[in-house]
């Protein structure tokens, strides 16, 4: 499956750390290279972000995000509110 936004591999590695809220399922938060946040980005198997909470379509471009980490709100997300673009892929 081809998907539309897969994460360069630098940032799946820092991913891999990060916790999982579901099966193959990470909430994270970009910041931007112009200090733009983004929280409520969904990524799938670390590498493909697939959806962000309240946008239709990724609301940044892949290279430039400067930063992704990981919020107390990541870690545990409201459920819903995502509007996938590409399909969750369980491992």
């Amino acid at each position: 499956m081809k998907f539309r936004y897969t994460l360069a591999e630098h940032w799946v590695k820092k991913i891999v750390g990060f916790g999982e809220f579901a099966s193959g399922a990470t909430q994270v938060t970009v910041r931007t290279r112009g200090g733009k946040v983004f929280g409520g980005i969904l990524v799938s198997n670390c590498m493909w972000i697939i959806a962000a909470r309240g946008h239709e379509d990724l609301p940044f471009a892949l290279d430039d995000i400067e930063e992704i980490s990981q919020t107390a709100d990541d870690l545990n997300p409201r459920r819903g509110g995502w509007q996938f673009w590409d399909d969750w892929q369980v491992p």
